[in-house]
């Protein structure tokens, strides 16, 4: 793993854990989901620096803007997912602080 990504293994593991119906998913992405967009992130720049290469057939060049579309629209899910991970923290630590003290 490069940069806490997750390898090809370990997503198509998960692919299966998510495919097979009894895994709980909100648990499973709690715990997943910041090594998923890190591997985002990695593809993002590796298909980006694969688009900058001149010698890149338009065909290939093609199907890396498509591919590079489809991780954006995965990082923003994952951004999205762990901002609402974040604003369920924070009400969830409010609700557990005592309240003030009056006297």
């Amino acid at each position: 793993m490069a940069n806490g990504t997750l390898s090809i293994e370990q997503l198509e593991e998960g692919l299966r854990l998510l495919g097979r119906g009894d895994t709980d998913q909100n648990a499973f992405w709690d715990h997943n989901i910041e090594a998923f967009r890190q591997t985002v992130l990695f593809a993002i720049f590796e298909t980006s620096e694969a688009l900058l290469s001149p010698r890149i057939p338009l065909r290939w060049s093609v199907e890396l803007e498509s591919q590079l579309e489809a991780l954006i629209q995965y990082m923003e899910l994952a951004d999205r997912y762990i901002a609402r991970q974040s604003a369920n923290r924070a009400r969830a630590l409010a609700f557990r602080s005592p309240p003030p003290r009056i006297h």
